[in-house]
């Protein structure tokens, strides 16, 4: 009898597509499997169809999850960068007592929620602690690579040492992050003739910067445009517990990538061999200048990280452990 899983719920964003879609047309190629996908507002008709239900990102409430659980069902949250709630994320101590005390009652509920899952599956060491104090079992799953196409297709890179393209993606939402690199970035880019491309949700050019619309048929074919990739952010809860997809993408690309590193960014690149981290603008600019005065550089920690990031993060590899994830769980509740 095959084992059903549902993934949802179904959104345009790229987190679903990668995490669901992708994830689930693999999974259904194993006999033992059948997937499918449901939709918001939830309702118990559609979700009960499956023994396995994968929430990426957004939870239904509590009643509808009780039921589930109470009949059977597999319940997993795919945490990926959600918020859950306050005293969850915050990592000072005092401010964690101040809010547990200010939050007491929507803590509470929402604890008793969050309890009903059977695991939690996080991409990032950070996020373990997080989904504990949220009442979940966490459950290290890497992210896999998102950008297929860039397997076979990897950045070739050339000689030059102007007219290079320092490339990030992301949400226009997280484009403040980069502000405090951005006089840097502004600087190099002056002085090696060279220019900034967001693959964002707007178009448009603003002196060193290019704004491109981020496609999912196209953004893996963009990436080529880079010379070298970066991720910067600021120091709140929220961006430090991030997994690596992003910084993961760029390396599945043959990018040398420099960044200012979370504690996912960390067990994703070695520094120096793999990729850079930098841990102040300063630091920062120096790394990216170097990248473009020495092509041999950029040219062998892209190789490097392509090679070696497309050991680790393959989708294959994510949905083999997803398999034996799942069918533990229903061993487990079959006893």
């Amino acid at each position: 009898m095959k084992i059903r899983v549902g993934f949802g719920p179904e959104t345009s964003a790229n987190s679903f597509h990668q995490s669901g879609v992708k994830v689930g047309r693999l999974l259904g190629k194993d006999p033992h499997f059948e997937c499918g996908f449901f939709r918001e507002p939830f309702s118990y008709e559609e979700l009960s169809r499956f023994d396995v239900l994968v929430f990426i990102k957004i939870a239904p409430a509590r009643p509808l999850l009780e039921r589930l659980k109470g009949e059977g069902r597999v319940l997993i949250l795919d945490f990926q960068d959600m918020f859950l709630f306050p005293t969850a994320h915050e990592r000072n101590p005092l401010k964690r007592v101040l809010k547990r005390i200010y939050y007491r009652n929507l803590e509470k509920e929402e604890k008793r929620r969050y309890s009903l899952f059977d695991l939690c599956f996080v991409a990032s060491p950070a996020a373990e602690e997080i989904v504990r104090r949220a009442g979940m079992k966490p459950y290290f799953l890497f992210r896999q690579i998102y950008n297929d196409w860039n397997r076979e297709n990897p950045k070739r890179h050339s000689d030059r040492t102007r007219g290079i393209t320092i490339i990030w993606t992301g949400v226009t939402l997280n484009l403040p992050q980069n502000r405090p690199v951005e006089p840097v970035l502004e600087d190099i880019c002056r002085r090696y003739d060279s220019r900034v491309l967001y693959l964002t949700q707007k178009e448009g050019r603003e002196g060193f910067i290019e704004y491109r619309k981020w496609s999912l048929d196209r953004w893996e074919r963009d990436l080529l445009e880079g010379d070298i990739a970066f991720r910067w952010h600021d120091n709140s809860n929220i961006q430090y517990l991030k997994d690596s997809n992003k910084v993961i993408s760029y390396m599945a690309a043959g990018l040398p990538v420099v960044c200012r590193p979370t504690a996912s960014d960390m067990t994703v690149i070695e520094e120096g061999v793999t990729g850079f981290f930098a841990r102040s603008p300063e630091e920062f600019g120096r790394i990216v200048e170097r990248l473009i005065t020495n092509p041999s550089l950029r040219k062998e920690i892209g190789e490097r990280a392509h090679r070696e990031v497309w050991k680790r993060y393959s989708l294959e590899r994510h949905v083999a452990e997803m398999k034996k994830v799942m069918v533990s769980l229903l061993n487990g509740r079959a006893r």
